[in-house]
């Protein structure tokens, strides 16, 4: 890591990560009170679970602060956290799918029951409420949308989440998954159509 900057200066965010990656963990609380927002946001609407996003979370921030003498300051702090989150929640929805693989190779009849259901994540807060009907509506749109997101492969899911839900540019997802540009937009034309397929499946 870099040295000679001096006594790290709170009010800069530069000074504040460098104070961070050299070991000061009020600098580090700082950055998680900043980030965890945006990276649980993130992660929920991979997950699709507030609970397991809070997992997640916890566990990217972790290993953020045990490898923080591995980010060399090429990319926004932002950037490398939510790329580590992004990896962590990919591993726990693998995790996911073998552990529902085992199960169904258990149970013939087994089948995934909504989870969480009396929270509502971010992929279903698709209107605003007015009316009890209306809200009811919403919601089982939202349902469905959600439910239609979380059967989309795992690549095009994390770039429809990063594009539609957090706003990433193109450019933002490719650094952030690193991989090409191209790459990001041939996985999101893919995720938009197969998306509009099944909602239009369920809604025929």
């Amino acid at each position: 890591m870099e040295s000679g900057e001096g006594k790290a200066d709170p009010s800069q965010p530069e000074a504040l990560v460098r104070a961070a990656c050299a070991g000061d963990r009020v600098a580090f609380g700082r950055l998680f009170r900043d980030l965890h927002p945006r990276v649980h946001r993130t992660v929920w609407g991979m997950m699709g679970s507030e609970a397991e996003a809070d997992e997640v979370a916890q566990d990217a921030f972790i290993k953020a602060w045990e490898n923080r003498d591995k980010f060399n300051f090429q990319s926004q702090y932002a950037t490398w956290v939510h790329r580590i989150a992004i990896n962590c929640a990919l591993d726990a929805l693998r995790r996911r799918k073998r552990l529902r693989s085992r199960f169904m190779s258990l149970f013939s009849t087994s089948g995934d029951n909504p989870s969480d259901a009396a929270r509502e994540s971010p992929v279903s807060r698709t209107a605003p409420r007015s009316q009890p009907d209306a809200e009811a509506r919403a919601r089982e749109l939202g349902n469905l949308i959600e439910a239609a997101v979380n059967e989309l492969p795992e690549e095009q899911r994390t770039v429809l989440v990063l594009r539609e839900y957090e706003d990433y540019s193109y450019a933002e997802i490719a650094e952030t998954l690193n991989i090409r540009p191209g790459t990001v937009m041939s996985r999101l034309h893919a995720a938009r159509q197969k998306l509009q397929s099944i909602l239009s499946q369920e809604l025929s």
